[in-house]
């Protein structure tokens, strides 16, 4: 494109898009959008429609995920509004996403008509403000000579800290014709470099700490994933050969075959030779990309002290509670030299990890029992292989998951953070899609894509399965059918009728919402011989269709950890309730 070529606005915006890598963008088509998604082929990228803003906001988020950005459009108001959700859950976990609006026209809005999709007060910012809190920049293109301008900012703000943007495009401006040339700009995709001489500095200032550690250890966390640096973390714990254990939320990033994995940390939440190792063995804690929240930390019940702790973050680092500006994009490469040069390091620690990080439960070969939650995750690993990705739904699919073992090469992740039920489904299909598009050297070459889920999330988003086949992804879905919330009855209310879900028949969905594509049903399986018979299945686990297996589970079963988690909730619940009416749990 020449440096004085025009083009309309929408054509500027999904060039961009394009040059993110994103070629699906998802979304809701409505009035206020329909000119502007006239444009989208022009660039190279298509539109794959939902059947929900909701949905196309978690589909966005998944295939942000895996590409590195992901987008979808909605019109103003209520669509932009059902979207918020999503949009808020990708801010939540650092997912870089484009939220483009279609808006009402310029002069409307300038004259205070009043049009549908508003609230009817002639007034147009309200939901432009209610966005900019889950937004890390925003623009609504009412000046086209500054649209091209107001577009890359917002997306390099994007790229810069790895959250959600906001764009709207008025019905009138899509088509006007702007100076293109903006787009000969390459748009910044990598953090500010250190200085190297300061960078080396801080290295050798921290590195007797290092050096003269007796136990150290690695712990990966989920800011590691976001940032992309999963392959550098495998990297340095390779090295180092130092215990090297994940979080829930850094599940799916660590290389899992390392003789020196020693297992998922979530406070509480562990087991118990996991928990001490990290806790009480270690005197050093190189935290990579650490995110303390409840569901990550066993309900903050982490208790590693800051005196020992390296944080490395997207920005800084922390040593021993003090902020250095120094971040982990910088470090870990950094520390990989040092390593590489300074070989003492690598030694044998006082930590002890003589134990399996992923226990067999007890019972094991017993084929005729019922299946249990314990069972299905010691189970699961048979199914998996590299290159495949995994996506677990908020609950026991995704606390189940972290007592599974992933082979090297295999990827996947979870909402630990935002936790929106019904999120998994749609995600995933952004997700799966994302990877087949791929030719972006660090994703993986795009295998099966695996969704565990559980029925009370799968109910509130169901129609993803219209897209799975839709787009002909061909995923393995696990229904975890256990008659209601489980998670939420271990909290509270193990009778309550507000923890009861309706009865869904799982077999007919596929028949609903994609009738003309090829779908296979497994189930109900009720016995752990009959989950090991349907693993073993070479029809099962090849990819030719999209197969759904229905899993049947007690009320009140559920992985170990969320039951040291929800016993731990339960508890923070009654000391607060206690507290607000006045009384004591003691009287």
């Amino acid at each position: 494109m020449s440096s004085t070529s025009q083009l309309k606005i929408g054509d500027y915006l999904f060039h961009r898009l394009s040059q993110l890598g994103i070629k699906t963008v998802f979304g809701v088509p409505g009035d206020y959008e329909l000119a502007l998604l006239d444009l989208i082929g022009d660039a190279g990228v298509r539109f794959s429609g939902n059947a929900n803003e909701l949905i196309a906001a978690y589909a966005a988020d998944g295939y942000g995920r895996i590409n590195g950005a992901g987008a979808f459009v909605t019109t103003y108001g209520p669509g932009e509004l059902s979207a918020y959700c999503g949009h808020a859950g990708a801010y939540a976990e650092f997912v870089p996403v484009v939220h483009v609006v279609g808006y009402p026209g310029v002069e409307a809005m300038k004259n205070h008509t009043l049009m549908h999709h508003t609230l009817g007060t002639g007034e147009f910012d309200m939901y432009h403000e209610m966005v900019k809190h889950i937004s890390v920049d925003t623009a609504v293109l009412t000046d086209a000579s500054t649209a091209a301008a107001d577009i890359d900012r917002c997306l390099n703000k994007m790229l810069l800290e790895s959250r959600p943007v906001y764009i709207g495009v008025p019905v009138d401006m899509s088509h006007r014709q702007i100076d293109g040339s903006g787009l000969q700009t390459p748009l910044i995709r990598t953090l500010p470099e250190s200085e190297k001489e300061l960078l080396d500095k801080f290295i050798d200032g921290i590195w007797p700490r290092i050096k003269h550690a007796r136990s150290p250890i690695i712990l990966m966390d989920g800011n590691t994933v976001r940032n992309n640096l999963t392959a550098e973390a495998n990297k340095l714990a390779e090295l180092t050969g130092w215990p090297y254990f994940t979080t829930c939320m850094g599940k799916g990033g660590a290389n899992e075959e390392l003789s020196n994995y020693s297992g998922v940390y979530g406070g509480g939440g562990s087991i118990p030779e996991v928990r001490k190792a990290v806790e009480d063995d270690s005197d050093l804690v190189l935290w990579l990309g650490s995110f303390r929240t409840d569901f990550n930390t066993g309900e903050l019940t982490d208790f590693v002290a800051e005196t020992k702790t390296i944080d490395l973050q997207r920005f800084f680092t922390k040593i021993a509670g003090r902020r250095f500006e120094v971040g982990i994009h910088a470090m870990l490469p950094a520390l990989i030299r040092k390593v590489e040069q300074d070989k003492s390091v690598v030694k044998t620690t006082d930590v002890k990890c003589a134990y399996d990080p992923y226990p067999t439960p007890s019972g094991a070969h017993d084929a005729s029992a019922a299946l249990t939650q314990d069972y299905l995750w010691s189970a699961l690993p048979a199914l998996f292989r590299s290159g495949d990705i995994i996506v677990g739904e908020t609950g026991t699919s995704a606390f189940g998951l972290a007592a599974s073992r992933y082979p090297k090469g295999a990827i996947g992740y979870n909402q630990t953070v935002f936790g929106s039920i019904g999120y998994a489904g749609p995600s995933a299909v952004g997700a799966f899609l994302a990877a087949h598009e791929a030719k972006n050297p660090n994703v993986p070459p795009a295998g099966r894509g695996i969704l565990v889920t559980g029925e009370g999330s799968l109910q509130l988003t169901p129609m993803c399965i219209a897209d799975f086949l839709k787009l002909s992804l061909k995923p393995i879905i696990f229904v975890l059918n256990n008659n209601g919330y489980t998670v939420e009855r271990l909290i509270h209310g193990p009778k309550a009728f507000y923890n009861e879900l309706p009865v869904w028949d799982y077999r007919q969905l596929s028949t609903v919402f994609g009738p003309k594509a090829a779908s296979k049903y497994y189930g109900p399986v009720r016995t752990r011989g009959d989950l090991d018979d349907l693993l073993k299945d070479p029809g099962f686990r090849g990819e030719d269709c999209l197969q759904l297996v229905e899993l049947i589970l007690g009320e009140l079963d559920a992985p170990a950890s969320v039951m040291l988690t929800t016993k731990a909730i339960e508890a923070f619940n009654q000391k607060h309730a206690a507290k607000e009416s006045g009384t004591s749990l003691g009287g």
